[in-house]
């Protein structure tokens, strides 16, 4: 009868440890989940703003029904070397399938990067405009490149080339302006 008393003891104390080690393991869990899950919660957030003010920008500049292709990957749009798309939270871009027509809305990291952004649309414009690079297109499509304006608010930035008509580039980037 001692020796089933002994075995009793150890199995509730095995019993015991299992339960506090799955209970450790359980809130380990529980608190990394958490953790990503907000940062997962917060990262598709960031997206879906600059997707809204995409949307937003598109709408007053009329659309486009020649879009063909978006995208949330810094790869994806032209006009930031790798070094600036390291300074990008979130974007959200639309293009033609020759990315003449297009719409750029970016969120950078801090509104010192924003600045840095900026500097790089305005570099990217100014080589869009260069000779050379428009020989390729029609008189439209050279009319879109040196229309598209830029411009940041807080630490957004944008992009706008929908129309060789600058004023329907604006309306874009007031909507922009109006929703950040």
């Amino acid at each position: 009868m001692n020796d089933m008393n002994v075995m009793n003891d150890r199995n509730q104390r095995k019993s015991y440890k299992q339960s506090i080690a799955f209970l450790l393991l359980l809130s380990l869990f529980l608190g990394l989940a958490g953790g990503f899950t907000s940062q997962t919660v917060l990262a598709s957030t960031q997206k879906s703003v600059c997707k809204t003010l995409c949307g937003k920008a598109l709408k007053a500049t009329g659309g486009s029904s020649k879009l063909k292709y978006s995208s949330e990957s810094t790869l994806d749009f032209g006009g930031l070397p790798l070094s600036a798309g390291k300074k990008v939270e979130s974007i959200s871009y639309v293009c033609d399938s020759k990315e003449v027509y297009s719409l750029c809305v970016m969120k950078a990291k801090s509104a010192k990067d924003a600045k840095k952004l900026l500097k790089a649309m305005k570099k990217y414009k100014k080589s869009n405009c260069s000779s050379n690079y428009l020989s390729d297109y029609s008189a439209e499509e050279r009319k879109v490149f040196q229309n598209a304006i830029y411009g940041k608010k807080g630490s957004y930035v944008w992009y706008i080339a929908m129309s060789g008509n600058k004023s329907n580039n604006i309306k874009g980037q007031s909507a922009l302006k109006k929703a950040i």
